[in-house]
């Protein structure tokens, strides 16, 4: 939190421009503080005051708060207490509060959304209003508009789903959860929302995705300095968001861009005495991952057999077994070893 977006939600609040969660918890701090002027205060000790209260909530729900007597304190230690006490009461209220949440609802005020939860044990498709889809896995929830805006395509997840989006350029999709902004123009990829003991993720099948941090999961913003740097993700790769930083990798599972694409394609996987650089240029061009050695020995070697119908990383034991090597996953390439 910072002195600005402290002032700018008492600005929206004034004016009437806030939404009904935030007017209820500043109607709450007006009433606890007297309507007390904070302005003297710096953003250190806003930053200071939340972080303190913030670990206490998690905890207040079954202490009683007893009266607080302050007897001739320093001034803005004064108004500190005062902020705290305002911030608990407000932090116990307001407990199950998504501020990412209600920033997507607040900047699609003007258009008719719908909510939809999988309460099955089954994935189920959801058509959109521009023929994209999404696949809503069990327990997960979407929020999405009845009729899409003129010039953006915007959706809420919770949960895990997969989207299949119908190509537009001139009005570019984008999927908010709590922790993650995923832009796309035509694409497919799956989206997994941040659990206690996973974090956020984006898998891409198809296309190009840009995913970024949510600045507004908190809900008084993050600094430009603690946002996570952007990352683009191209097929078989995967973004993992956690502690304020999004890293690149391989999805569990890669499947080849023809399938991905539902496209012919000529690559055979059945080698006779086939160089393992020629085999690693052939399953790279397959995948869309680069595979590359260690050693230049290892290039040297040849191989024979059948790879039809065996996934990627299975295709790569066969191949390090006969060769006595072993392979790893270095960001989004793959890297083949012979050091043990």
């Amino acid at each position: 939190m910072n002195q600005k977006s402290f002032n700018d939600l008492l600005t929206r609040y004034q004016t009437g421009n806030c939404t009904e969660a935030e007017k209820l918890w500043v109607d709450k701090w007006y009433h606890n503080l007297n309507n007390r002027n904070f302005k003297d205060l710096s953003s250190t000790e806003l930053d200071e005051m939340q972080d303190n209260i913030w670990l206490k909530i998690s905890g207040a729900q079954d202490e009683v708060v007893k009266p607080v007597k302050i007897k001739k304190l320093w001034p803005k230690f004064a108004i500190a207490a005062s902020i705290t006490i305002a911030f608990l009461i407000g932090g116990l209220y307001f407990a199950n509060y998504n501020p990412a949440e209600e920033a997507f609802i607040s900047e699609n005020g003007d258009i008719a959304l719908i909510s939809k939860t999988n309460d099955t044990d089954r994935p189920i498709i959801i058509s959109l209003s521009d023929n994209s889809t999404v696949t809503l896995k069990p327990q997960a929830n979407i929020l999405y508009p009845k009729v899409f805006a003129a010039n953006k395509r915007m959706v809420y997840l919770k949960g895990t789903a997969f989207f299949s989006v119908s190509k537009n350029p001139k009005r570019p999709f984008y999927v908010y959860d709590q922790k993650l902004v995923v832009s796309v123009l035509g694409t497919s990829f799956w989206v997994k929302s941040s659990t206690e003991k996973m974090p956020a993720q984006v898998a891409v099948r198809t296309g190009k995705v840009k995913v970024q941090e949510n600045e507004k999961s908190s809900l008084f913003g993050l600094s430009t300095e603690k946002l996570a740097r952007p990352i683009l993700l191209t097929p078989n790769q995967k973004g993992i968001f956690n502690d304020h930083k999004l890293n690149k990798t391989l999805v569990s599972k890669p499947i080849p861009l023809a399938e991905a694409y539902n496209v012919p394609s000529n690559l055979s996987y059945n080698f006779k005495e086939k160089s393992i650089k020629d085999i690693f240029e052939t399953l790279s061009e397959a995948y869309g991952i680069e595979i590359k050695s260690d050693h230049e020995l290892i290039s040297n070697y040849t191989f024979t057999g059948d790879l039809s119908k065996k996934g990627l990383y299975e295709q790569l034991d066969l191949i390090c077994g006969t060769i006595s090597s072993k392979y790893y996953i270095q960001g989004t390439s793959i890297v083949v070893s012979n050091k043990h």
